[in-house]
């Protein structure tokens, strides 16, 4: 389907920051402000995260450092490969909202991680849970 028939490109939000985040979540239908001016989410049914439902690429720079077992499950190399393919395939069909962000304050020892988000709402959540850096550092 063309643009001219209905079809919209699909936007990439980039480290908005939370107003604009809120003000996006609002207008996509995805929560209401409660009377204290705080963004109310209904997360559905599945709010938790299963600990059966944890996979680990086995690799080898990491095999030998892992207790593997029914919490810490390996996943093969190629499998990841393809499903992060298949995700990926399916992110670019709506919006997406990504943050770059840190995991740990420490110059010498925080991870880079990019949060790319379906929501709004989820991506002002991952602002909140990770540092947000003054300058994203992508390699450390």
């Amino acid at each position: 389907m063309s643009e001219e028939q209905g079809a919209t490109t699909p936007q990439k939000h980039i480290d908005l920051n939370p107003s604009q985040l809120i003000e996006l979540a609002l207008a996509r239908g995805e929560g209401v402000l409660a009377d204290t001016g705080a963004l109310c989410v209904e997360t559905g049914a599945r709010t938790g995260r299963s600990t059966a439902d944890r996979f680990i690429v086995r690799e080898a720079s990491s095999e030998e450092a892992i207790n593997w077992g029914s919490v810490n499950r390996p996943f093969d190399a190629d499998q990841f490969d393809a499903l992060w393919d298949r995700v990926t395939a399916h992110a670019g069909l709506s919006d997406t909202f990504e943050q770059h962000l840190h995991v740990g304050a420490h110059s010498d020892h925080y991870l880079p991680v990019k949060v790319t988000t379906a929501t709004a709402w989820q991506s002002l959540f991952g602002r909140n849970m990770f540092i947000r850096p003054k300058e994203y550092n992508p390699a450390n």
